[in-house]
């Protein structure tokens, strides 16, 4: 499935997503609103229940946050390829962020790519920094998990599969699924 639109897609999604889980009981409301990971030092990027709302309590990437060999970042950098992001390259020149830019690093590129996406989902920080309301964000776009634990996000140009098994998100990373850890992979 493929979006036609860049902007607020995700929030109206939000929304109405919102609404559906308040209307379906109180059961379900609490299940959709308790917090999914814990908030101090988060290890690996995780999840349960239905996959929509899983990122928004996540940690922070960027730049100077697990910015060096990290499958967070790779998790993130795939997001941003999903979606078509661009990048301003030093000539100032728009670049769509490719999948060989998924490298783990987080750097000038990905900062570029994330600035861009956040501005097209109207986000209220365009900062370049991945965390809670730009993950939170992200997360909309996610559906399953299917009973093998793929996740799937639903990019605008690019539908992309993560693994949930246990709670756990990974991701592929050279052709091999890797614990989207926020440490340093080796």
């Amino acid at each position: 499935m493929h979006r036609t639109t860049t902007t607020g897609g995700r929030r109206a999604r939000r929304l109405l997503t919102a609404a559906v889980t308040a209307a379906a009981g109180a059961g379900v409301a609490l299940a959709a609103t308790a917090p999914l990971a814990t908030a101090a030092a988060p290890r690996v990027i995780d999840g349960s229940g239905y996959a929509y709302n899983d990122w928004g309590d996540e940690g922070t990437l960027s730049i100077d946050s697990h910015s060096t060999n990290s499958d967070a970042t790779a998790l993130w950098q795939t997001v941003l390829y999903a979606d078509g992001a661009k990048w301003r390259d030093s000539g100032g020149e728009l670049r769509t962020f490719r999948k060989s830019d998924i490298t783990g690093h987080f750097e000038e590129r990905t900062e570029s790519a994330t600035r861009w996406w956040q501005k097209h989902e109207d986000l209220e920080d365009v900062d370049g920094v991945v965390g809670k309301e730009t993950f939170g964000d992200a997360d909309n776009s996610l559906s399953g998990p299917e009973p093998d634990g793929t996740v799937l996000f639903m990019g605008y140009r690019h539908t992309v599969a993560f693994k949930r098994l246990q709670g756990t998100y990974y991701v592929k990373v050279h052709g091999e699924w890797r614990k989207a850890a926020y440490k340093s992979f080796d």
